[in-house]
């Protein structure tokens, strides 16, 4: 072929451009692939935003059942909404109490829902057949355990959770210290399994069970000494004595600002009567009064971290409220970074040479370390030995509290492996005497640093939420721009076919029809071989235009 003719030439560079990186198809290829990363980044972003809202519900259920559990005047209204409230929250069909009878140590079901009549046996140890043993054992010790058919290989395990008609079947302990009370109970149907968002919150209501039965019990012992200085016979009757199947109400509304609370108070039966009871109930009554309000404090506290997503925020009002809750002259926080080292993120009543020279702790010694990597909290009542002494006693720290903040670390199926380590919570006393933290104060700040750590969790969750977010409207401009750029482009490329492509190739056709009709005789069949060849690569580029347009 003769390239140097116009035509020819013509269709050599267009034939070449095919191939071009920065040509309209290639353009769309790459079009296409970031629309695909967009929506990658869209889907990751409604799973972050779906967890979030699932755990700041949680934390605001939990809030209300520590609030209603407060305020429960018997122990068949506590157990009554602590089942209601697990039941509502996980979405479970299927859930008892179980109480440990302080006399007898037999287990007895308080209330229950939806359970059949061989897991009622189980649970109230009349039947100990084959199944039972995959749950018994966890009730007579105060364990937790969690029973799951879709990841479970035991076959015991399996053949309880048929006999139960459920998928999954949690039992979360409510005790307190060593003194186990009993258990909660909460099974699924239909194939669901436990995320570990309601494992957590299942636990936390065991917990908060077990504080408000304790503060009953302590309760009616004073009223039965009560009625036993003022010759009253005892009345009412042990919950424990009817297991009936009820009807929960799962429709609780929110508790109420919490803010202007104050202790519950003993009704007065008259000034004669409170005379003689105030010389023996004094200090029980007292300690009523004071768990009462820690719980109260710790309502507000969960309430607080749950208004903010903002970490620093989060961090700075956790350290406020420590030094308040405890009365401590300073409180601080560390959070372990991505060189696995401990950095000081948030304080409260330090010096700034004291917050200079212990920014950053190394691997080593000092009690923030130990507790990170102990995993356990350190009551310290005197200082005598830190491998930075010299910052501790020009600050004039003398007693000193670490508990790490840590989270469940879940494998690819949602099973705990471990624990994540966050950080440690700080607080301290300062002066020459020792202090030694009592149970209250270790109590408090265990409770502070367990609700502050899902606080923390939820705040970089956040984070990457909204990082995410800012690199999809990234994305997104990045886009707009290579839209424009190729709308510019192919209105040039149109252009350049209707005005110059596109009347080329009409007065090649004419010649080459011309050249094939006309001047038939004088050409070679060589010639009329390249002539045919030319008029369907012409008829090619016209429909590639045509496609293009």
């Amino acid at each position: 072929m003769d390239i140097s003719n116009p035509e020819t030439a013509t269709i050599k560079k267009f034939q070449e451009t095919q191939g071009d990186p920065t040509s309209p198809e290639s353009t769309r290829k790459q079009l296409d692939k970031a629309l695909i990363r967009v929506d990658q980044y869209r889907a990751i972003l409604r799973l972050a935003s779906a967890e979030i809202e699932r755990r700041n519900h949680n934390i605001i259920a939990l809030t209300t059942f520590a609030y209603e559990a407060s305020r429960s005047p018997d122990l068949g209204s506590l157990l009554r909404l602590s089942l209601a409230h697990a039941l509502r929250t996980t979405g479970a069909p299927v859930g008892a109490v179980v109480l440990v009878d302080s006399e007898t140590n037999e287990l007895k079901l308080a209330f229950h829902q939806g359970l059949t009549e061989r897991l009622t046996e189980i649970l109230t140890g009349h039947d100990l057949g084959d199944g039972a043993t995959a749950l018994m054992p966890h009730l007579v010790a105060g364990n937790g355990a969690l029973l799951e058919y879709n990841t479970s290989d035991d076959l015991t395990e399996r053949a309880l959770l048929k006999i139960a008609e459920v998928s999954g079947l949690a039992s979360l302990p409510i005790r307190i210290g060593n003194r186990s009370m009993g258990a909660l109970v909460v099974g699924l149907r239909d194939k669901r399994t436990f995320k570990s968002a309601d494992l957590t919150f299942l636990m936390a209501v065991g917990q908060e069970t077990a504080i408000a039965i304790d503060n009953l019990q302590l309760r009616e012992r004073l009223w039965r000494t009560a009625e036993g200085l003022l010759s009253h016979e005892a009345s009412g009757g042990s919950i424990l004595q009817r297991a009936t199947e009820i009807k929960l109400n799962l429709n609780m509304a929110a508790p109420l600002e919490l803010n202007g609370l104050t202790s519950p108070k003993i009704t007065k039966a008259g000034e004669s009567d409170i005379e003689k009871l105030l010389k023996t109930m004094a200090k029980p009554h007292g300690e009523v009064q004071q768990q009462n309000l820690d719980l109260q404090i710790m309502i507000a506290f969960s309430e607080m971290m749950g208004r903010s997503l903002n970490l620093g925020e989060v961090l700075q009002n956790a350290v406020e409220q420590t030094k308040t809750i405890l009365g401590t002259d300073a409180a601080w926080l560390y959070l372990v970074d991505e060189k696995q080292t401990l950095k000081m993120e948030a304080h409260t009543g330090l010096s700034k040479d004291y917050v200079h020279g212990m920014r950053r702790l190394e691997q080593g010694d000092a009690p923030e370390n130990e507790a990170m990597t102990k995993n356990k909290p350190l009551f310290i009542p005197a200082i005598t030995a830190h491998p930075h002494k010299i910052w501790v006693d020009k600050e004039g720290l003398q007693a000193v509290a670490v508990v790490p903040l840590t989270c469940p670390e879940l494998n690819q199926e949602g099973q705990q492996v471990g624990w994540r380590k966050i950080g440690v919570l700080v607080t301290g006393k300062r002066g020459t005497e020792s202090h030694k933290w009592n149970m209250r104060e270790t109590s408090l700040l265990i409770s502070i640093a367990n609700q502050l750590a899902v606080a923390i969790d939820n705040a970089r969750l956040y984070a990457n939420v909204q990082d995410n977010e800012r690199s999809l409207r990234g994305s997104n401009d990045i886009l707009r721009e290579i839209n424009d750029m190729l709308i510019q482009k192919n209105a040039s490329f149109e252009k350049f076919i209707h005005r110059d492509l596109r009347p080329a190739m009409n007065q090649a056709r004419e010649s080459v029809q011309y050249l094939l009709t006309k001047n038939s005789d004088t050409l070679n069949k060589s010639q009329k071989q390249h002539l045919l060849t030319l008029q369907q690569v012409m008829e090619r580029l016209e429909q590639l235009s045509q496609q293009v347009l």
